[in-house]
């Protein structure tokens, strides 16, 4: 039987699926795509109506069908030259036009949404691919492409719920492998163990994703407080990869874990083997970490020497922090500091607790989440991604970044962007408390901001002796965000930069941060906690000093130290070793 044309089918099938009838609109496109193969529109909204109807594999197949077939190829191929020689205006110049021919066209979309991402607009991308999803919803291509513009923004509930999509729409170790990261980055760890049990099954019997897949659920497992389950799985990951650096120092990060002399052979055979230093590096810590229980700290930092020689940090400069800390003080002015966010009272209350890492913020942070009403939540990445969309924000408006146009953003500018901190970040507050912690160390070198976009904000700094602080930064492997932490010296230079920082803050704005000393915390620990919840504005709650019987989900590295009472173990540390701390007291003591 002849059809109507293929514009007439397009026309119908288009009414239908805009009151929702996909069902019937796949009765109408399915004969006409057999009839009109080169029917590109066709397939194309073929395709969605399959994913609405549920057949999500067909739907995925006849969307990349339909890029077969595409009739802008030879378009696209100029894009493609222009995209290469970072011609992008000219890039979105071609898209735009194959838009005039083809609305919702999967491959101009995708050119605008690159375009806008090169150019630093991550908005942008989101503006174009988010309705074009709606339209092209089995377009694996364009679905990675919004999750890594919301990203970019921070709007990391949109990425996890497309990413969970993409996991569906591709059935695939790697697909599932990037949304199980993104669980655990954003501390959702009850789907990622679920997700982890799908992700063996599709390892296909590769020890080395079987490996990573222990491992994650080990982590995640720890994180919980499940430390026997956590135990076994990172014993599963070595058994499956005895290479696994990662896995070894998972072991020994437990603090306590006692090494068999079998393990320990093992993890030596690695350290002498040819494995890239990648691996080596982590497994060095973690044989120093283990040597530790043989009380003979001069030998156990020898062992922490060269696992930090392994480390490859070939690109960092301690001068970049520097330089940050000066241009922030520089900047930071108290006329710049004078114009702030309007607010309401109805609004969540953020608890900032920063300082240095291995500081003990965690201690701090364990004890404010024992309390009725603060919510713990980690270390969140929200206030770094608000600034970075406030320094785009300033570019198209001011021309420049941030910190020359800090006095030129308005009260409302400055609510909009406390408010997508809230609302970005609601994500880490299931409970909903009225106020809740946010434990980004690093957010200390934003002080100003959050005095600027969240002026009902309280901000606490933990301070411990730099030696002691710096000798746990020396002995701590850290997956990312700490290079300075690999040379004593830089260690030291690091915290003037830091301590030079917060003398500037309680310049400007005094009375904002409250320093709180580890070792007075944990000499007087009823007495400090009062003195916080006093700056918050909260009465003192019992259970703050029984922090240790907690059962949230603790993030860092001294989630199992928290876990026990208060104790001096973490005190004077650096005293038996002195002599090997060398590097760390001359950068200390001196005055560059």
């Amino acid at each position: 039987m002849q059809l109507s044309s293929p514009r007439q089918v397009l026309s119908q099938a288009n009414q239908l699926v805009a009151v929702g009838q996909f069902a019937e609109a796949i009765k109408l496109l399915y004969p006409a795509v057999k009839q009109f193969p080169d029917f590109f529109q066709g397939w194309l909204l073929f395709s969605r109506c399959l994913f609405e109807t549920g057949h999500l594999r067909e739907a995925v197949q006849i969307a990349q069908h339909a890029d077969k077939i595409d009739p802008a190829k030879a378009d696209f191929q100029r894009i493609q030259r222009c995209m290469q020689q970072r011609q992008y205006k000219d890039a979105a110049g071609l898209a735009t036009n194959i838009l005039k021919q083809f609305t919702a066209h999967p491959k101009a979309m995708f050119t605008l949404a690159s375009v806008a991402l090169a150019n630093d607009d991550p908005e942008q991308s989101i503006s174009v691919l988010a309705p074009a999803i709606t339209q092209l919803p089995a377009n694996v291509t364009l679905r990675k492409l919004l999750c890594d513009s919301y990203l970019a923004c921070g709007q990391y509930a949109e990425a996890i719920s497309h990413a969970t999509w993409l996991a569906r729409l591709d059935e695939c170790f790697d697909t599932l492998w990037w949304l199980i990261g993104m669980l655990f980055r954003y501390g959702q760890y009850e789907p990622l163990l679920e997700r982890c049990e799908q992700a063996e099954a599709l390892a296909g019997g590769d020890q080395a994703k079987l490996s990573q897949v222990a491992l994650m659920r080990g982590q995640a497992l720890r994180i919980l407080g499940r430390r026997e389950q956590s135990v076994s799985c990172l014993q599963a990951s070595l058994k499956a990869d005895p290479t696994n650096g990662d896995a070894w120092w998972a072991l020994a990060d437990f603090k306590d874990y006692e090494v068999t002399r079998t393990e320990q052979q093992q993890l030596e055979r690695l350290l002498h083997s040819n494995v890239a230093a990648r691996s080596r590096c982590p497994a060095a810590f973690a044989l120093a970490k283990f040597s530790e229980a043989g009380n003979e700290p001069l030998a156990s930092i020898a062992l922490y020497h060269k696992a930090n020689q392994l480390k490859e940090t070939q690109h960092y400069s301690i001068d970049a922090m520097v330089r940050e800390c000066e241009s922030l003080k520089q900047s930071y002015t108290q006329q710049a500091l004078a114009v702030q966010a309007d607010t309401t009272s109805s609004q969540n209350v953020p608890v900032f607790i920063v300082g240095l890492p291995r500081s003990g913020s965690t201690l701090v942070e364990q004890m404010l989440a024992s309390h009725a009403q603060i919510e713990g939540t980690l270390e969140q990445p929200t206030l770094a991604a608000v600034e970075r969309a406030a320094q785009r924000y300033c570019r198209r408006r001011f021309g420049g970044g941030l910190l020359p146009n800090l006095a030129s953003l308005t009260s409302a500018e400055l609510g909009l962007l406390g408010q997508a901190y809230l609302d970005n970040g609601a994500l880490f507050r299931p409970e909903g408390c009225a106020w809740f912690t946010d434990k980004q160390p690093f957010n200390f070198r934003h002080i100003g901001f959050i005095h600027k976009i969240l002026p009902r904000a309280v901000i606490i700094d933990v301070r411990r002796n730099p030696m002691d602080c710096g000798v746990s930064l020396y002995k701590q492997y850290f997956h990312a965000g700490v290079e300075f932490s690999y040379q004593l010296d830089h260690i030291g230079q690091a915290y003037k930069a830091y301590a030079s920082l917060m003398d500037h803050w309680h310049s400007v704005l005094s009375g904002k941060v409250l320093q709180v000393d580890y070792e007075a915390l944990v000499a007087q620990p009823e007495a400090q906690i009062r003195r916080i919840l006093h700056h918050i504005g909260l009465q003192f709650d019992p259970e703050c000093l029984n922090f240790h019987r907690n059962q949230r989900a603790i993030h860092t590295a001294s989630s199992e130290q928290v876990r026990q009472p208060v104790n001096d173990k973490g005190i004077d540390i650096w005293r038996p070793v002195e002599a090997e701390l060398q590097p760390l007291q001359q950068s200390l003591m001196s005055k560059q």
